[in-house]
């Protein structure tokens, strides 16, 4: 029993596998010369361009003889910024030192440890920053105002932070964020 039923399955199986009986194939006729299809490809190419010039191309620099030159801009060697810390407290505590590009989104900054009173932020791109310093958690800050070349008396009101012109292959001195006395929202969140 079980060998009729291996021999009706096998035969199944092999009938489902031949081609049927009905099916014809036609025979391929016109075998396309490649030769041709390139030749009609580069002529429509050439008439796609000719209709859409590229934009900026001129004659002069579609010649073969002007070479294709490339100008390289060197990169500005970075400058930095530093100064001395200041807390209102009996002690300096950690510090996060923070530039912040002035109409941008680029920043740099520099931890320090327990009294420590001086920072430097290096690798600065040449141009305009802003300089706060925030206690590690975060819940208060010191900025570079105009209340600190005023000399942080009661009488010096203006709390903007100023703008610290950083130049390339150069250290901006005195920079001091000691306006521990301005409100803290005015200053950019912590990164």
């Amino acid at each position: 029993m079980k060998k009729i039923l291996f021999l009706t399955l096998s035969i199944l199986l092999l009938s489902a596998c031949m081609p049927s009986q009905q099916a014809t194939s036609a025979p391929v006729t016109d075998t396309p010369n490649v030769e041709t299809i390139v030749a009609e490809t580069f002529a429509a190419l050439t008439a796609q361009a000719a209709l859409n010039p590229t934009i900026g191309a001129g004659p002069s620099t579609l010649t073969p003889s002007s070479p294709l030159t490339e100008t390289a801009t060197p990169t500005p060697e970075p400058g930095s910024i530093s100064g001395t810390l200041s807390y209102p407290s009996e002690f300096i505590p950690p510090l996060r030192v923070v530039a912040f590009q002035v109409n941008g989104f680029n920043y740099r900054w520099v931890d320090t440890i327990q009294n420590q009173n001086t920072y430097q932020i290096t690798g600065l791109a040449p141009g305009k920053y802003h300089v706060v310093a925030y206690i590690m958690d975060g819940t208060n800050a010191g900025g570079y105002t105009q209340m600190v070349p005023c000399g942080l008396s009661a009488s010096c009101t203006d709390h903007s932070l100023i703008d610290v012109t950083v130049e390339a292959g150069k250290d901006t001195p005195n920079i001091n964020p000691g306006d521990w006395y301005s409100d803290m929202s005015t200053f950019p969140p912590m990164p």
